[in-house]
């Protein structure tokens, strides 16, 4: 299908065919895109939130605590593995969530080392406010794309997403695997910051 109007990846593309015309830069219309999307999409999910008293951080972690389901609670580590957060700080996002009143530690017993996030009754009543906002964002974000070509879009994103997901968990069991030491494995998980 041929687009009337050419975007900014368009634009550097074409450069590099013309600076160097022995080189492919069709790999940049995808990832460039995707890139700066994501740049789009994080600003205004940031802006959206932020009229709701919360920063993409907290949002992420409320609202993967209410999709878990009764009692709303995990680990730090599992919070850390089904969150859309970076492994950067986690306590000290924990920390700010926790002041905010939107979540709180329950120690374990009889092992109080023993720790879980739960999410309070204030922060799942403003998780379930905010991924409602949330998603009607995306709606209108999407209102452009017919039904199938979302349907395939998410095909071939998810394509892409699983590709670099199954390396990823081949390269932590075999670094497991040679003995690599736990703090070698934690640099492995370094996800960057993406919308729900």
């Amino acid at each position: 299908m041929k687009r009337a109007t050419k975007d900014s990846v368009d634009r550097l593309v074409a450069q590099w065919r013309n600076e160097r015309p022995d080189l492919d830069p069709s790999p940049i219309e995808i990832q460039g895109r995707i890139m700066r999307l994501a740049a789009h999409l994080q600003r205004q999910s940031e802006a959206r939130l932020a009229a709701l008293g919360l920063t993409w951080e907290a949002f992420s972690m409320i609202v993967t605590l209410r999709r878990r389901g009764k009692p709303y609670e995990l680990r730090p580590t599992d919070l850390l593995k089904e969150s859309l957060l970076t492994s950067g700080a986690i306590t000290n996002r924990i920390d700010k969530v926790e002041r905010m009143g939107l979540v709180r530690r329950v120690h374990g017993f009889p092992d109080r080392r023993s720790v879980t996030i739960r999410l309070t009754p204030r922060g799942r009543k403003l998780a379930d406010s905010a991924i409602s906002a949330h998603l009607d964002n995306m709606e209108s974000v999407l209102a452009g794309l017919p039904a199938a070509a979302r349907k395939q879009l998410a095909g071939l994103l998810s394509s892409l997403l699983l590709g670099f997901e199954t390396r990823s968990s081949e390269r932590s069991a075999s670094s497991g695997a040679e003995g690599k030491s736990p703090s070698h494995r934690r640099k492995n998980f370094n996800g960057s910051r993406v919308n729900l």
